[in-house]
C-alpha cells in the first residue's frame, strides 16, 4: 500500500511542478488531440485492481479479512474537453470488488484456519472533472462520483462440517459456487466518490494512449439492515489502469 501512495505522490508532485512551468491554459499550443472544432472522444481502458472489503469484526476476533484482494477492470469511456486545461470523462466498466476472510478457530483440541474467498463483479459509472497540463504528455488530476449496481458473485473455500471422518476427527467443507442474492440481506446497489491522477501521451494523430491510478470508495452499506447489530460493509478499491481515446 506505501508503494501505491508513494506512486499517487510522484505523480502529483510532477503535476505541481508542471503546473508551476505552464498554468495560463491560453499559452498551451494546440496539439493533435484537441482539435479546433470538437472536443469529444471515445476509448476503452482495462487494469488491475485490489479491493478493501472495509468491516468492524472486533465482536469476531477469529475472522481477519485481508487487506487487499485483487481483481480485474475493463470497459469503456466518453470524454468532452471545453478548454485544454480541463476535461469532462464519463466511463462505463465492469469491476470486481473481490474480499477474502479468513476464519480462525479451535474445537476442542483441534485448530482450524479457513479462507474463504468472495469474486464480486459490479458495473461502476464514474463521473469526473479532470484538470490537464503539459503539451505533447500531458498530467491529469481529478475527482467525481460514481454510481454503480453489484452483477453477481462467487463464492469458494472451506466451511466447517459437524460431520466425522473415519478417524473420528472433524472435518471441512469445501465449497465452489454461485453467490445466490437474497433481497432482504443484499444492498445491490453502489455509489461513492472516485479519484486520482494519471498521465498521457499522443501515439498518433488523434490518438490519446493514457496510464492511470484511482480510488473508488463506496458509501453504501453492501447488505441491507435485516437484523439487529450488524456491522456495515464497504468498498474500497484502488485500480491501476490504462486506455486508448481517439478525439474527434
Amino acid at each position: 500500500m506505501k508503494k501505491k501512495i508513494l506512486l499517487l505522490f510522484t505523480i502529483v508532485a510532477a503535476m505541481g511542478s508542471a503546473l508551476a512551468q505552464d498554468v495560463d491554459p491560453s499559452k498551451m499550443v494546440d496539439t493533435p488531440i484537441f482539435p479546433h472544432k470538437l472536443h469529444w472522444s471515445f476509448g476503452v481502458l482495462g487494469g488491475y485492481d485490489q479491493n478493501y472489503h472495509i468491516v468492524d469484526m472486533s465482536y469476531m476476533s477469529g475472522m481477519k479479512y485481508d487487506a487487499y484482494t485483487p481483481g480485474r477492470t475493463f470497459g469503456l469511456q466518453v470524454g468532452y474537453s471545453p478548454a485544454k486545461w480541463l476535461t469532462f470523462r464519463l466511463d462505463a466498466v465492469m469491476i470486481q470488488k473481490n474480499y477474502n476472510m479468513v476464519h480462525v478457530f479451535q474445537y476442542y483440541n483441534m485448530r482450524y484456519s479457513m479462507t474463504n474467498l468472495a469474486t464480486n463483479e459490479y458495473v461502476n459509472v464514474p463521473l469526473v472533472a479532470m484538470l490537464n497540463v503539459g503539451k505533447k504528455v500531458r498530467l491529469h488530476a481529478f475527482g467525481g462520483g460514481y454510481v454503480g449496481y453489484w452483477l453477481s458473485g462467487h463464492r469458494s473455500g472451506q466451511s466447517y462440517s459437524m460431520s466425522y471422518s473415519i478417524t473420528g476427527d472433524e472435518s471441512t467443507n469445501v465449497f465452489d459456487q454461485d453467490y445466490e442474492f437474497s433481497e432482504v440481506r443484499d444492498n445491490r446497489r453502489d455509489a461513492g466518490f472516485t479519484w486520482g491522477a494519471g498521465l498521457s501521451g499522443i501515439i498518433a494523430k488523434h490518438f490519446e494512449l493514457g496510464a492511470e491510478v484511482r480510488w473508488y470508495y463506496g458509501i453504501l452499506d453492501i447488505q441491507n439492515d435485516y437484523m439487529r447489530n450488524l456491522s456495515p460493509r464497504y468498498n474500497t478499491t484502488f485500480v491501476i489502469q490504462g486506455g486508448v481515446c481517439y478525439w474527434l
